[in-house]
């Protein structure tokens, strides 16, 4: 009948089976993910919006990048007299090598001199391994100058590589790859209630143990928040130093390019409009403002005349959570709760997860009895995911007041 199939199986020749409902009120262990993930929600802004990733049986995640460049080139020397040669430079955290892969026999660059306000048509003869370059000057056949001037630090822009009829190929210009990572950190919270506490009866709360599951689930979870945004990858040396993950600001500190403002101590519409078009440049474009509420009230303070409301609306003041960008960016405004004045984010976060360490992204258990008083630990171990932080595409402030 189909209601055996609904029902415990009665005891056989062999004895009967134990099932989950004989296990004793807490004394598994429960897997708490999602309560850590709700709990919290008003303490978990960043986290909310960046979602998880898939779980990682692995010592530590990997993603792989790989950047095209920028599409210019940056002279690092003055061209040689009738624009014969020319010796590039680095530029935007690229190598001169890696630089050079942009190019090849046949592309076309366009230089602007603003010295002699004349322009330039080039094209390269062959590319060193070294970055210099063996040019012809094409402007005879245009409507630009024969040959600009050009001084250290210039942008040659390229056009793409110009092949004739009927041409041979050419030696792909391949880009290196790189394997980014990232380790796993633990956070921990342990609970201790001795058996005449937990008999206690108590206002508001009800049982003290539920009441204090539930306030470290908390603190975790704000914890968790926090260290995806402000931490420092370290790496043990022994086992008396936890393993640390690089959060948000561990992934970019060290990096440069004007995406990265180390200088601006009082943030203004200008600098947040360079950090922001320094990101939409190299491909971004979900990009949201992470910053003390001191430094995301600003966004109203600048123009109160441009926050629109309806003539008949009787509320006063001012706020706004999203913010127009002149390079045509729509992005979004969140204030933190008691975080670092001095660090704002400009993120792109739909390059960004979490990772949680296979079954372990919020685990709670009930430890053996060893005195008078129950003993439960709280763990949650993960990793942090950001892609194109190497790529230009995430901003950050560090030195704001």
């Amino acid at each position: 009948m189909a209601v055996d199939y609904h029902a415990i199986a009665a005891g056989t020749n062999r004895g009967s089976a134990q099932a989950t409902t004989d296990i004793v009120s807490l004394t598994d262990k429960r897997d708490v993910s999602d309560m850590l993930d709700l709990l919290a929600i008003d303490y978990t802004p960043f986290i909310n919006r960046i979602g998880w990733g898939p779980e990682s049986g692995a010592t530590g995640i990997e993603w792989i990048s790989e950047d095209l460049g920028p599409g210019y080139v940056t002279a690092g020397s003055v061209m040689a007299s009738a624009g014969t040669s020319l010796q590039i430079s680095t530029c935007e955290g690229l190598t001169t090598a890696e630089a050079a892969r942009q190019l090849q026999t046949g592309t076309i660059l366009y230089h602007y001199s603003s010295t002699d306000g004349e322009h330039s048509i080039i094209a390269l003869i062959s590319v060193g391994t070294d970055g210099e370059l063996e040019t012809e000057v094409l402007s005879s056949a245009t409507g630009a100058s024969v040959s600009t001037s050009t001084s250290a630090g210039d942008k040659l822009f390229i056009l793409g590589a110009a092949a004739n009829e009927g041409s041979l190929p050419r030696t792909g210009n391949w880009r290196s790859r790189v394997v980014n990572s990232n380790g796993f950190s633990i956070l921990r919270e342990d609970v201790q209630i001795t058996g005449s506490q937990k008999a206690t009866d108590m206002y508001a709360i009800g049982r003290e143990d539920t009441h204090q599951l539930r306030m470290r689930l908390h603190q975790l979870s704000r914890d968790r928040e926090k260290q995806a945004l402000y931490g420092m990858a370290v790496t043990p040396r022994s086992t008396t130093e936890a393993s640390l993950m690089n959060g948000a600001l561990g992934f970019l500190i060290g990096q440069g390019g004007s995406n990265i403002d180390t200088s601006t101590t009082s943030l203004t519409e200008a600098a947040v409009n360079a950090v922001v078009g320094a990101c939409w440049e190299s491909g971004a474009s979900n990009l949201t403002f992470f910053g003390n509420l001191d430094q995301t009230a600003k966004f109203t303070q600048w123009d109160k005349g441009r926050i629109r409301m309806s003539q008949e609306d009787r509320k006063g003041g001012g706020m706004i959570s999203h913010y127009l960008c002149e390079c045509n960016i729509e992005i979004e405004i969140v204030p933190m709760r008691k975080v670092p004045n001095n660090i704002a984010f400009v993120l792109d976060t739909s390059k960004i997860r979490m990772r949680a360490k296979k079954g372990r992204k919020g685990i709670m258990e009930k430890l053996g009895k060893a005195g008078d008083f129950e003993d439960w630990q709280i763990i949650s171990e993960f990793s942090f995911e950001m892609k194109g932080y190497n790529l230009h595409q995430h901003g950050l402030f560090t030195r704001l007041a």
